[in-house]
């Protein structure tokens, strides 16, 4: 089986580069273009999907829709995929506070197991969290076949903690992983054996990719 990992679409506070978190912001018109144009190279590939697994935040189920033309209703919701909580941080200016709260970003390997601070959640929950999820993907095997599709629709910092639980990326590298609006990431799992698997044409700014409009 195939897991699609796909980030949702533009927001207003992505164009304003604003922390969002767990803050409910709707796509913007060109996140809704991104999907669309996300859905497009999807079809062109001829990939369909058996099932939808989403953050409950607005803008992750609504970039799935236009991905899949699968309606909401048949999603599975899943709080362990939605986005870091920033906490007071949420609607701020990323590029000032990441240099002015170097003690949340700088080493994000050392705010780990730890009270929060400014209710900004910790690295080792929102890690723990995505290989929880993980795991529980691993357990879904024997339920599709081999040549079967699942998107896992998500956010930035999210992806980046399923991304160090995929690739055992260490935790210091936390915010050196690029993740771009509507960017794929697809692991192949065949006998509980993970791979990932190169899909750059399906990017809309990645290399090989064909850059959006």
């Amino acid at each position: 089986m195939f897991w699609y990992f796909v980030r949702h679409g533009e927001t207003e506070w992505n164009k304003e580069r604003l922390f969002q978190g767990a803050t409910d912001v709707p796509l913007n018109d060109t996140g809704r273009d991104q999907a669309r144009e996300a859905a497009s190279r999807i079809q062109k590939k001829g990939i369909s999907f058996k099932k939808v697994y989403s953050s409950p935040l607005g803008r992750a189920i609504e970039t799935a829709e236009l991905i899949t033309g699968i309606k909401r209703d048949e999603f599975v919701i899943d709080e362990r995929i939605k986005e870091m909580f920033f906490g007071e941080l949420e609607g701020t200016d990323y590029d000032l506070v990441k240099a002015r709260e170097k003690d949340l970003f700088a080493e994000p390997q050392k705010y780990v197991n730890c009270e929060r601070k400014k209710g900004v959640e910790t690295y080792d929950n929102i890690v723990g969290r995505a290989g929880d999820f993980i795991a529980f993907l691993k357990t879904q095997e024997k339920n599709y076949g081999p040549d079967d599709n699942i998107l896992i629709q998500t956010h930035g910092a999210c992806m980046r903690a399923l991304l160090i639980n995929l690739r055992g990326t260490a935790l210091k590298d936390f915010w050196n992983i690029k993740v771009g609006n509507c960017e794929f990431f697809c692991f192949e799992l065949k006998n509980g054996v993970l791979t990932e698997i190169s899909v750059d044409d399906l990017n809309i700014n990645a290399p090989g990719g064909i850059p959006f409009k």
